[in-house]
């Protein structure tokens, strides 16, 4: 774990381990001590792939006051922290009416459209950061089978709720816009709310597990604007 002075009033903490469902852990149990002993203190604390971005409230302390604060946290006691973990079920409906990258990376990584789908279906994702549009989800990893690049040339109008892959993760777009990821299915459930009080129901250090519906159920599903089933392990 590193500490580097941005500007003037942010703080990133970084880490170089290897990315995995444990230092997804981490850092999401790192941020959580940060903001109960600074809360008053700071602006922002976003938490990020492998680093929390810290903005600080230079009318209330200082960058160093901070960095002061923070190093009294006990790294190994939230290492082995025992949290609950939250896993999210997102209802994904394959249908090439949604999935208008599917055939395209069949062909690129030479696997069938149902090989693609079972694979993608086959893991439980980390929410690995929030970013990009408010409520957009980047989750990892994804199998190799289904490693690919980013399109050359990005799509214009993405629809909203699409599943999109590129290199090692699996995103979900909570709204439509353009977008460079490979689409292979769509989502029927509402991603990001402003009415909400919780606008975005998912956070960094949460779990995403996929379950495939039929182009009917996808259909039913919107008609009664379903919500996320939550399982805490």
């Amino acid at each position: 774990m590193e500490f580097f002075n941005l500007n003037e009033n942010s703080i990133l903490v970084s880490w170089n381990d290897e990315l995995n469902s444990s230092l997804t852990r981490l850092i999401s149990s790192y941020k959580t001590a940060i903001l109960s002993l600074c809360e008053d203190d700071i602006k922002d604390c976003v938490q990020s792939i492998k680093s929390i971005l810290i903005t600080v409230d230079l009318k209330r302390t200082s960058i160093d006051e901070i960095v002061e604060k923070i190093s009294i946290i006990d790294y190994e006691k939230i290492n082995n922290y025992d949290r609950i973990i939250k896993v999210w079920e997102i209802p994904v409906c394959y249908d090439i009416e949604f999935a208008t990258d599917i055939n395209l990376l069949s062909d690129i990584n030479n696997i069938s459209v149902r090989d693609i789908i079972d694979t993608h279906l086959s893991k439980t994702y980390d929410v690995l950061s929030m970013g990009f549009l408010p409520g957009f989800m980047y989750l990892g990893k994804t199998d190799k089978k289904l490693h690919c690049e980013r399109k050359e040339k990005p799509s214009l109008n993405i629809r909203k709720g699409s599943i999109g892959i590129a290199l090692d993760q699996t995103c979900i777009y909570p709204r439509q816009s353009p977008g460079g990821w490979h689409i292979i299915g769509n989502s029927p459930i509402e991603f990001f709310n402003l009415n909400s009080q919780h606008p975005c129901f998912s956070q960094p250090g949460d779990k995403i597990q996929f379950v495939e519906i039929s182009k009917s159920q996808y259909k039913s599903s919107i008609n009664r604007l379903d919500k996320p089933k939550l399982i805490e392990l």
